[in-house]
């Protein structure tokens, strides 16, 4: 697998750019040439049920997509498109921070494909998923 094309501060400048990923509040910890970790601070907003006050399975969704998407990024120096995704969804995550953590499976020239694993504060397994995203448009056009 090719090494990290861009540092860690040009991914969170790049995470942070999308304003949905701003409100997130997505945060990198750490990137090394196997895994991506990021976190998100929980906030009220996030609640799907209000008496249960469980994250909103569309939040945990969303960081599946987005961190395996930037650990793609991080190899091909810009994030890409979707092309399929899916996401388990384990237990209820109940308010408090949670730290997602992707790797590469395959990293091809048309297509990619990533794994992202979300925990909460005591290490449990919350949410997992699988991507494909458009590596072809990481590529320069001729």
């Amino acid at each position: 697998m090719p090494a990290n094309v861009v540092t860690v501060e040009a991914l969170q400048e790049r995470l942070s750019a999308n304003p949905f990923n701003a409100w997130m509040g997505l945060e990198i910890q750490s990137l090394t040439e196997e895994e991506l970790v990021v976190s998100l601070k929980w906030r009220e907003e996030m609640v799907s049920n209000p008496k249960a006050k469980y994250t909103h399975g569309g939040i945990l969704g969303a960081l599946v997509d987005t961190v395996a998407d930037f650990m793609i990024a991080a190899k091909v120096g810009m994030p890409v498109p979707t092309v399929d995704m899916r996401v388990d969804y384990h237990r209820a995550a109940m308010p408090g921070d949670l730290k997602c953590v992707a790797r590469v499976v395959k990293l091809g020239g048309t297509n990619s494909v990533a794994e992202a694993y979300v925990y909460d504060g005591d290490e449990k397994l919350i949410a997992s998923g699988r991507g494909t995203y458009f590596t072809a448009a990481a590529k320069p056009k001729e």
